[in-house]
C-alpha cells in the first residue's frame, strides 16, 4: 500500500476532512463559488415564507410512497406512455440504437454492448410534458430543493427513462454502487410511473447521511477500463461495510418517488429481470456541478421549447432554466471535480 493510501485510510485524515475540512467547504460553497445562487436563495425565502416544501430533515434522502400529486402525475405519464412502447422498444432493440450508442458511449460502453435503457420523455404528448416541466418548476419542488442545498437551484434535467430485461445480460454501469460525482451538493428526484418490484428492479440507496460523504470512497473499485464503471464498487465489496439494514430498496406503486442528493448518497439502479421499468428524473444543481446546459442557442429551454429567455420575467425561473456557465465557473467546476477525487479518504 502506497503512503497516499495510507493517509488517506487514516483516522486522523478522515476526521480531518469530515470535521474540519468539509464545514469550512460547505460556507466557501455555499456564499462563494454560489453567491448569487445565495442571494436568490434568501430572496426566495423572503417571498415564499409560507410555502410547503418535502423536508429531507437533514438528511441525504427522502421516500415518499402516499403523495396524491405524484400518483396523479404517474398515473397520466403511465398511460400517454403504453402509446409508444412498442415503438420505443423496436428502436431500443435496433442496430442503429446500438451503433449510435457505440458512437456515444464507446465500442464497449454499458449502454452500447446490450443497450437496455432509453428516452420516452420526447414521445410524450406535448401537453404532457409541459405539464412534467411546470411540476418540475413548481414553488413547492424549488423550495425542497433549495432548501436542502441552501442555494437556489437549476433544474439541469428532466427524464422519463424506459428500461428493459435483455437476454445475455447482468448487472452493468449504474446498477453497481456509486455517486454521481458530478458536483458537491445536488438534489435529484425519481418517481416511479410503472409499479417496481424485484421483477423490474429496484432502486437502491443507503438509508442514513454520512458526513462528508461526497468525499467518500471505497479501498476496491471497479476497473477503470470499463466505460461508464469509474469509480463504481461492486454489491459484495459494498456490503462489507454497509449490511442490508442499512440500504433502502425502493419497490412501490405508481407514484412512489424519492429526493436523493447522489452526490454525496451511494445508490445503484435496478436490474430488469423479467419486466420493463419507466422511471421520472428531475436533476436540481448548482453552476459549478458537470451538466450540459438545459437550453438550446436560441435560448429556450429545451424540455419545453415555449419557454424563452424572453418570455420569462421571473427572476426566479431564469435562473432555474436559463442559468450560463461563464468561463471562469467553467474551469473552476473542471478543477472542483479533479479536486474532490484527489482528496476523498478511504473507509476502512
Amino acid at each position: 500500500m502506497n503512503l497516499k493510501r495510507r493517509i488517506k485510510k487514516s483516522f486522523f485524515y478522515t476526521n480531518v476532512i469530515k470535521f474540519i475540512f468539509y464545514p469550512i467547504y460547505n460556507i466557501l460553497w455555499e456564499y462563494f463559488i454560489n453567491f448569487e445562487a445565495k442571494c436568490l436563495f434568501y430572496f426566495w425565502k423572503l417571498k415564499n415564507q409560507d410555502q410547503e416544501y418535502f423536508n429531507l430533515n437533514n438528511n441525504d434522502q427522502l421516500l415518499i410512497k402516499d403523495d396524491k400529486n405524484f400518483k396523479d402525475l404517474s398515473k397520466k405519464i403511465f398511460d400517454n406512455s403504453l402509446k409508444h412502447l412498442n415503438e420505443t422498444k423496436k428502436t431500443l432493440l435496433s442496430e442503429e440504437h446500438r451503433e449510435k450508442m457505440m458512437l456515444v458511449h464507446g465500442k464497449n460502453g454499458t449502454d452500447a454492448t446490450i443497450p437496455y435503457r432509453i428516452s420516452l420523455f420526447e414521445k410524450l404528448d406535448e401537453d404532457l410534458r409541459k405539464e412534467i416541466v411546470k411540476f418540475a418548476s413548481s414553488n413547492k419542488m424549488i423550495s425542497t430543493a433549495a432548501n436542502h442545498m441552501k442555494i437556489f437551484p437549476i433544474l439541469t434535467r428532466i427524464q422519463v427513462s424506459l428500461n428493459i430485461p435483455r437476454e445475455n445480460s447482468d448487472l452493468r454501469g449504474a446498477m453497481f454502487w456509486h455517486r454521481d460525482t458530478f458536483g458537491f451538493k445536488n438534489l435529484d428526484f425519481f418517481m416511479y410511473i410503472s409499479d417496481v418490484d424485484d421483477e423490474n428492479g429496484p432502486f437502491y440507496f443507503l438509508k442514513e447521511k454520512i458526513k462528508a460523504s461526497t468525499f467518500m470512497n471505497f479501498e476496491n473499485l471497479r476497473p477503470y477500463n470499463l466505460p461508464g464503471e469509474r469509480g463504481k464498487v461492486d454489491i459484495s465489496e459494498f456490503s462489507k461495510y454497509f449490511s442490508d439494514e442499512k440500504i433502502n430498496k425502493m419497490t412501490g406503486d405508481s407514484g412512489t418517488a424519492v429526493f436523493l442528493d447522489s452526490f454525496s448518497t451511494y445508490h445503484r439502479g435496478g436490474f430488469c429481470k423479467s419486466r420493463d421499468r419507466i422511471v421520472l428524473r428531475f436533476c436540481y444543481q448548482s453552476h459549478d456541478a458537470f451538466y450540459t446546459e438545459p437550453f438550446t442557442k436560441d435560448n429556450q429551454y429545451i424540455y419545453d421549447k415555449d419557454i424563452t429567455c424572453t418570455n420569462v420575467n421571473n427572476r426566479f425561473h431564469k435562473y432555474l432554466f436559463f442559468k450560463k456557465k461563464s468561463k471562469i465557473i467553467k474551469f473552476v467546476s473542471s478543477f472542483l471535480l479533479k479536486f474532490y477525487r484527489r482528496i476523498d479518504f478511504i473507509l476502512t
